[in-house]
């Protein structure tokens, strides 16, 4: 009875952590189809279908699938705000807006997700428009008046893979309490980030969800799933969370730091090739319903301070690093 589509409402943003600028605020509505067992049993085209059957990994026999979609939008930004024309040498404002398909194979020991995005940065992406009417029409912060000078408008296309395993659990899952300990390595190629990637989760809590756990996605250099099991009709219809997780990118390549390869876009920003992350995060789930889950994520720096132009009097200067919270709310219907 539990074996619902999701629809998905995530967004993240740096104002939990009081900054507002490198990244910004990301946001994005996803909806993942029902459980299948088989990409033949799928109501998904044909031609999503023959990749789900053919691409590596994706068409293990001992694993249900699922398919999932997001739109989202990304917004980049200086520290200083109130400057027309950013310093040189400081982050330009940028804005990606995009469309995320994912392919999802999983079970109760591994999960691999397969994902291209989409879309395009610019002007077109319409970020200046959202976070003027966040800043300015709602009255919520600084109104940004740097957007004329935002990157140029190219094509966004992202792909990425992502390969989940299970490390270790204790506990009983269902109307009890336990533990899941899960390695989580991926990579991604691509204009919004070329990157390698491996991260280390540990969540534990009474009658979790079995399977996997849906960590913050920014459309385009997160992952896009929702690789867990279906409760039981005998479980309880609520369970509870306590997420911990740490992870490291080597980042190889993004227009957003280091300019672009398409365009006459040149400008880049001193940038660190690593960047490592810590997370800790609440879940709860109404399995007849809804999830809610809300995280706080801290980074070591993007950007190399030093190299970060200082401000004028009175203004603030763009952080360098990327941390930020999330909020993620997932409905479950037909």
């Amino acid at each position: 009875p539990f074996n619902k589509g999701t629809l998905r409402y995530e967004i993240d943003t740096d104002a939990v952590w009081r900054e507002d600028s490198n990244f910004s605020n990301g946001w994005s509505l996803q909806y993942h189809t029902v459980r299948y067992t088989s990409w033949e049993e799928s109501k998904a085209p044909g031609l999503v279908k023959w990749i789900g059957r053919h691409f590596p990994t994706l068409g293990d026999d001992n694993s249900i699938v699922r398919n999932g979609h997001g739109i989202g939008q990304n917004i980049f930004t200086p520290g200083d705000l109130k400057a027309e024309i950013p310093q040189e040498g400081d982050l330009p404002y940028a804005g990606t807006l995009t469309y995320t398909m994912s392919w999802q194979s999983f079970n109760r020991r591994t999960a691999r997700i397969f994902q291209t995005t989409a879309g395009i940065l610019g002007p077109e992406a319409l970020a200046e428009e959202f976070q003027k009417f966040v800043h300015n029409d709602l009255g919520l912060a600084t109104d940004p008046k740097g957007w004329d000078t935002q990157r140029d408008t190219e094509p966004i296309l992202n792909i990425g893979y992502q390969y989940l395993f299970r490390l270790a659990h204790l506990g009983e899952y269902t109307n009890a309490w336990s533990g899941q300990l899960t390695l989580a390595p991926s990579a991604s190629l691509g204009n919004i980030a070329s990157a390698v990637e491996l991260g280390l989760g540990f969540r534990f809590g009474w009658n979790m969800l079995e399977g996997f756990n849906a960590f913050p996605a920014p459309p385009g250099s997160g992952f896009f799933q929702a690789a867990y099991l279906p409760k039981p009709s005998f479980a309880s219809p609520h369970s509870a969370e306590v997420v911990l997780g740490v992870h490291g990118t080597g980042l190889i390549y993004s227009v957003l730091y280091d300019g672009s390869s398409i365009t006459s876009d040149d400008r880049d920003v001193e940038r660190e090739n690593f960047i490592a992350f810590g997370l800790i995060g609440f879940n709860y789930h109404y399995h007849k319903l809804l999830s809610v889950r809300v995280y706080f994520q801290v980074s070591t720096d993007i950007l190399k301070r030093g190299s970060i132009p200082e401000p004028t009097p009175g203004r603030d200067k763009t952080q360098a690093d990327l941390s930020y919270g999330a909020m993620i709310i997932d409905f479950y219907f037909f």
